[in-house]
């Protein structure tokens, strides 16, 4: 048996959803860049995005300012065949993390993550355990 992925579900079979581009500036302390499509799932249980970066050469402005979650943990996941490079602050740390890199971000945490250069996938997802 197999489901056609973008069929419509009932309320409560909401097993799937769709990813749809949504503007980054919608999320608190960031705004929109041209280096960024963002996807949500509007109805998902929980806080998930997948940030399709495209090529980047030269370093946009800053599009995320330091900022603290108090209710929930964040992973941050950086994805990429090619090389994605990211300057992510955490605390008073600054880090600069390549491609295929996993970010555990405790609740509380003063973060921050925005593109320098390369190109694939960011992924954010909000954690309330």
């Amino acid at each position: 048996m197999s489901l056609l992925i973008n069929q419509p579900l009932l309320q409560e079979q909401a097993l799937v959803y769709n990813m749809l581009p949504a503007s980054l500036s919608e999320v608190p302390f960031h705004a929109d860049t041209d280096a960024i499509i963002r996807y949500v799932a509007k109805a998902f249980p929980m806080h998930m995005a997948v940030h399709q970066v495209s090529p980047v050469y030269i370093a946009p402005q800053q599009y995320t300012t330091p900022h603290i979650h108090h209710d929930c943990d964040e992973i941050n996941i950086i994805i990429s065949s090619q090389r994605l490079i990211y300057q992510v602050v955490l605390g008073q740390q600054e880090y600069i993390v390549h491609s295929n890199t996993a970010i555990w971000i405790p609740r509380g945490t003063l973060h921050a993550a925005n593109v320098l250069s390369g190109s694939g996938f960011f992924i954010a997802v909000r954690v309330n355990a």
